[in-house]
């Protein structure tokens, strides 16, 4: 008896190991760009759920996107909305250039304030327009050459749209395939 028991032990054991090595389970494209997005942002209330990955296209190419909203509800008149957004404009892409190009543009507007930063190691442009009296910002963060994560903030300023991109896996994102 005592045989029994050791042996159902033992097989039960082994079932809990062999449960506990199974490989994660692997998201398929597009919605693999979504896995390195966080699923919550501290202080902000995420939507409820995700829209469906959606492909469009600008004056930069034919891009697919992934996006995660989150917002936060300080009083009846103060909001903060915040969207991240993955976009892929395919592998011969090289999106430096042109973004370069935007964000000079909109530096020669009054109220706008723009700058290089960098984000975790990675090439980043922070755009703030200031012109309606609360910030609307835009940082673009250049995982690859031609893959981008955009952090936009209504009510939400420069130094607080770089802190909430900071809770991204930019290496999730750059190995989506």
């Amino acid at each position: 008896m005592r045989r029994f028991f050791a042996a159902a032990f033992l097989a039960g054991a082994a079932l809990a190991v062999v449960a506990q090595e199974k490989p994660e389970k692997k998201t398929g494209w597009p919605l693999s760009l979504a896995d390195g997005l966080p699923k919550e942002l501290p202080g902000y209330q995420a939507a409820p759920t995700d829209p469906l990955p959606d492909t469009d296209q600008n004056e930069m190419g034919v891009f697919t996107q992934v996006t995660r909203f989150f917002q936060r509800i300080e009083s009846s008149t103060v909001t903060r909305q915040f969207q991240l957004v993955v976009q892929d404009y395919g592998k011969d892409k090289n999106l430096e250039p042109v973004i370069q190009k935007a964000v000079a543009e909109a530096a020669t507007h009054p109220n706008v304030e723009a700058r290089d930063v960098a984000i975790a190691g990675y090439k980043a442009f922070a755009v703030t327009d200031r012109s309606s009296g609360n910030p609307t910002t835009l940082v673009t963060v250049l995982v690859l050459p031609s893959r981008l994560v955009l952090g936009q903030g209504a009510n939400v300023d420069r130094d607080t749209a770089i802190k909430l991109l900071s809770h991204v896996d930019f290496a999730k994102v750059a190995a989506a395939k």
